[in-house]
């Protein structure tokens, strides 16, 4: 790992409460940068393979999402915190995004909770398009070590909470190229940000094209 990537794990080592929805200052950037250009040319290093389960029981690597942009979200389907509103917002991107080849990718940071059926429900309840957004999981350790390390988000359960409180994580959205490229993190409760990375991931499914 590269001396800037090892200082963004290092900066993005504390949670945020998925029940306050706050977010780590500076996170997602080599510097204060959420809300990248949509032609802005930085990335922020490739995404590492990853081995997981999708909410149709089948194994998902990186190779296996087909070169698409992505759209990463880290969420749990018995979040009461801010889960539901970003999980809404993201259902309103995949329609806004339904002419563009985008793939919004889900990973529970609840694994042992949201096994693949139940994030089948929990897409079905969520209107996804099996086409347009797909669902993640595995053990705790895959699903943490990616989520840390891969998409430089922090994410940790509370002992003893009740289920819907019981992970904290970052409720920031991750942007992938085509090249499995991080190309920048966008505030998934905030209304300005999300049309921020609506452009952005426009201008990625462009390219390449």
């Amino acid at each position: 790992m590269s001396l800037r990537l090892a200082a963004l794990a290092l900066l993005l080592s504390g949670g945020a409460a998925c029940t306050e929805g706050d977010v780590v200052a500076e996170a997602g950037s080599a510097g204060p940068s959420l809300d990248l250009a949509p032609e802005d040319a930085r990335d922020f290093g490739p995404l590492p393979d990853f081995h997981l389960v999708s909410e149709r029981g089948t194994p998902v690597a990186l190779a296996d999402l087909g070169g698409r942009p992505l759209v990463f979200s880290a969420l749990y389907s018995t979040c009461t915190g801010p889960c539901p509103s970003i999980a809404t917002a993201l259902a309103e991107l995949q329609q806004e995004l339904s002419d563009t080849d985008v793939l919004l990718v889900t990973v529970t940071v609840d694994p042992e909770i949201d096994t693949p059926a139940v994030l089948a429900g929990y897409a079905r309840a969520k209107g996804a398009a099996p086409e347009c957004w797909t669902f993640l999981t595995g053990t705790r350790d895959e699903v943490y070590a990616f989520v840390r390390s891969g998409l430089f988000l922090p994410v940790d359960q509370v002992a003893g909470a009740p289920p819907g409180e019981r992970v904290t994580h970052d409720t920031r959205l991750l942007v992938v190229d085509r090249q499995g490229r991080r190309r920048g993190w966008y505030e998934g409760k905030d209304a300005g940000q999300l049309q921020k990375l609506k452009k952005r991931v426009r201008h990625l499914a462009a390219e390449g094209r």
